[in-house]
This record gives structure tokens, sequence and C-alpha cells, in this order.
């Protein structure tokens, strides 16, 4: 009888541990507090009660609500380890984390910063492991990301399953086309009978996720119903963010999909490089050079476009007249281009030169838009940095807007500049020059916002957020259409 017993027990235990490690989805609990304000961690032992508990699939930030900024969270979650062997832990967080298996901590990456990885390995026994990762949020960006990998798994997330879902929810777009005929109607009854110039700008999509580049093919999918004259790309598709940054890899991926997507429209394409559009790839100093970049995302679409799209050689500045209209779309590059070291957010002395001689050589009567990443208009720079003094850089800025300015007042013909990168819309009228911001893809945490301008939350996965642009030379009026978040809420209109 007793052997009977034990043979019993060990039976139990064997279809016990079976049933921790079979293939169900794997569940993290989370416990979540609100107000953190410091710079580090805390001690979660001492905080009391959490202001939210739940649980996820994955060890990261998504799906979890209302965590804006100065939070922190405790996730927990059980490794089923099939067989023994070594076990390799990667975590990536901005801002700080520790991470433990079965109590001890074998990553300490406190403190406020950008995304920092960084890797462990040990051997793991067969059987169910304790995982345990503390993370705060200070402000500004939010990252968590954790893979592991053994000789005989991969690099992967807690639980595959979750990228595989968002790669089929992110394919399956029938979203998209009941969007983009909403926007239609209200650019068909505007535009009436009158000569229109019509085209999207999508804009800093890589904040909407790693599959957030099919975006980019869902706008062309609006090409054939509004009759787009073009499509416009205003930079950061993300080579200088994470994980790209991390995974050359992965960061030729973002080229590649990139790319696929653009041509899915067959018109041209014109793109302004924004500050996440250089250095990716761990080791390699530098990703993009300037010139590269203009070679992959501009110059394909300049030959096809023949004369009346020109470029400086070596730079991303330039101009395009569109075909049939006699209006000019110029191109700048607000990042800095590496002449006053690894600076953002201005446009360097040579291609503002340069502005002042295309624009003196422009005739009068001819309607031009300028196009850039980054808004000089102080109303953007909700998140300016510079390795250069902030002084400089709004000096900087202030000379851009007064050529832009000493054209109008000159007799020049401007329907303002548009740009993405503050993730918020705005609109206002300085010194005669409408400036305009597209919220595009971004997200921006509430108090981050700047008085003035507005910003939709939505889910990417299943809602587009892309202005059309419309202008009515004739009339001297420009109006946008939104396609998706925040449809008519968010269209603007202003003449010039």
């Amino acid at each position: 009888m007793r052997t009977f017993r034990l043979l019993l027990i060990a039976t139990l235990a064997t279809l016990l541990t079976g049933a921790c490690c079979g293939e169900k989805t794997p569940v993290v609990n989370y416990q979540l507090w609100y107000n953190w304000p410091e710079r580090y961690l805390p001690d979660f032992s001492t905080l009391g009660e959490p202001d939210l508990t739940g649980i996820k699939k994955n060890l990261d930030l998504e799906e979890l609500p209302d965590s804006a900024n100065h939070f922190a969270v405790l996730f927990e979650t059980d490794l089923c380890v099939k067989k023994a062997e070594e076990y390799s832990f990667k975590v990536c967080s901005d801002d700080g984390t520790r991470f433990y298996v079965d109590g001890e901590m074998l990553i300490e990456n406190d403190g406020a910063h950008g995304p920092i990885l960084k890797e462990v390995s040990l051997p793991l026994a067969k059987g169910t492991h304790q995982l345990r990762i503390e993370f705060f949020d200070y402000d500004k960006g939010q990252t968590l990301d954790f893979t592991y990998s053994t000789p005989t798994i991969p690099w992967r997330q807690l639980n595959t399953r979750i990228m595989e879902e968002e790669d089929a929810l992110t394919s399956d777009d029938r979203f998209v086309m009941p969007q983009i005929e909403e926007a239609y109607a209200r650019f068909a009854e505007w535009k009436g009978d009158d000569e229109v110039l019509c085209y999207p700008i999508l804009t800093d999509i890589h904040t909407a996720g790693r599959f957030s580049y099919k975006h980019i093919g869902y706008a062309a999918k609006a090409a054939p119903l509004f009759g787009f004259d073009f499509m416009a790309l205003l930079g950061d598709i993300g080579l200088n963010s994470y994980p790209a940054t991390l995974d050359s890899v992965y960061a030729a991926s973002v080229v590649r999909n990139t790319l696929e997507q653009m041509h899915k429209y067959d018109g041209i394409w014109l793109f302004a490089p924004g500050n996440h559009d250089w250095d990716a790839g761990k080791g390699k100093e530098n990703y993009f050079t300037e010139e590269e970049v203009s070679a992959t995302f501009q110059k394909p679409w300049q030959g096809k476009a023949g004369d009346a799209y020109q470029l400086v050689p070596g730079k991303t500045w330039g101009w395009y007249d569109v075909p049939g209209k006699d209006i000019r779309i110029i191109l700048l590059n607000s990042t800095g281009t590496r002449t006053l070291g690894d600076s953002y957010y201005l446009f360097d002395e040579p291609q503002q030169e340069w502005l002042k001689g295309l624009l003196a050589d422009t005739p009068k009567d001819k309607t031009v838009l300028v196009m850039a990443h980054y808004m000089p208009h102080p109303m953007g720079r909700w998140n300016a940095v510079s390795n250069v003094s902030q002084t400089h850089t709004q000096e900087n800025n202030i000379r851009l807007m007064a050529i832009l300015s000493d054209f109008v007042h000159n007799g020049g013909t401007l329907a303002g500049m548009l740009c993405g990168d503050s993730h918020a819309n705005c609109h206002v009228d300085d010194n005669d020059v409408d400036y305009y911001i597209t919220q595009g893809y971004g997200w921006v945490s509430p108090d981050q916002m700047i008085e003035g301008t507005t910003h939709d939350f939505f889910d990417y996965r299943q809602m587009m957020c892309v202005d059309v642009i419309a202008v009515k030379p004739g009339k001297r009026e420009v109006h946008t259409f939104r396609i998706g978040a925040g449809g008519a809420d968010y269209d603007y209109q202003w003449t010039y």
C-alpha cells in the first residue's frame, strides 16, 4: 500500500508539473502605483496598497491603463522550463528596472534614463521558476522589453502569441476603407468644382508599434479616391529609437518594410527626414548618413519625377514642382545634419542660406508649401532637445521663421509650413506665416501637452491617423481632413 501511495504521489506531481508547463498563455500579475515622483525605483514593500492590480500576457507596458508618467509597477510571473539548460534574459527599459529569477536579483538597471539593454545568463533546472521585474517611469519615453532564449529556443517574448496576434490584427485592414470614405465625403463637399492640390501626410509612425509601417500602405489605399498629387512622409520611421538602435537586423527590417509599403503607391513620395531616421544597430556608429537617407527614401522618386523634383547633391533638402499645378513643395531637414555635432531640432545655416536663395528665385505667383519633420515655431517645441545650447536652437529657428516671413512680405505666396514631430495638432498664424502641426501616430502624455495643441488618443491597430492636405490656389485656402482618429473634429482650415 505504501508503494502504491508513493507511486500515486509521484504520478500526481508529474501531472501537476505538466499542467504548469503546458501550452497555456502565460499570465503576468501586475501591481501599479501612480504618482511615484522620484528618479529611482521604490522599495515596493513600503508602498502600501497598489492603485491598480491586474493580469496581462507579457512582461511589457502594453495595455497598462492610464500610466502616463511618474508611476511604478511590479510584474510577477512563472516561467515553465521543460528542459534544464542555460537561459539568457534581455531586459531593456526606460526608465529603471530590476530583474529577479527565483528571488535573486540578476539585473540592476535603476535610475531615470533612456532605453538601456542589459543581459544575463544562468542555468535553470526543469520546472517552474518565478520571474519578477520592478519598473518605474519618470517622464517622457517609456520602454519595457523582455525576451529570453536558450540553445534550443530562439529569442522570444514570454508569450510569442502576442506579436503574432498583433501582426494578424494589423493585417486585417477592413477598418481602413470606412475611415477613408468618411474623410473623403467631407473633402468632396468642400472641394466642389474647384481645382485642388491634395496629398496625405504620414509622420511619426514608429511610435505606433512594430507593425506601424502598415499604415503607409493603408494611406495608399486612399489615393484612387482622393486623387493624390503625391504622398508625403515627414520622418520618424524609427531608426534612432528602440529597438532599432540595439538591433541592426530589426533596423534593416524597418527600412525594408517602409519601402515595401511606399511602393504600394504608384505616384511620387516626398520624404523629409526626422530625428529618428539616422542612427541604428548595435555596434554601428551610423546606420544612415544623410546621403544614404536621400538615396533610400528620396532618389527613387526623384528619378521617377524627373526635373520636377530637385535635390541638393548629398543632402535631403530640395523641392518638387507639382506637375499641372503652379505649386512648389519645399522639403527641409530639421535634424541639424550633423553640422553642429549630434544636435537635432534645428535647420543648419547652409540649408537656411539655400532656402533664402531658392525663395528669392521662386516666382511671386507660384504657391509655396514648406514641409519638415520638426516645427521651428515655439508651439511645436514640447519635446525640444539639443546637444548644443537651447538658446542656439531657438535663435536658429527664429532665423528660419524670419526667412519665411520675409518671403511673404516681399510679395511671395506661401500657403504655410507643415510639420510633424510634436505628436499634437496645432495651427497658428505668426507674422503672416501659417504654421501647422499634424499629430501623426505619435503619443504624448497629457502633462506634456502645451497650450493651444490638441491630441486624439486611439488604438492604432484599428484606427488611422492621417491628415489629408488640400489647397485651393485660386481661393488661397488650405483645408486638412483627418482620416481616422478624431475625424472631423481634427479638420483645420485657413487662408493665406
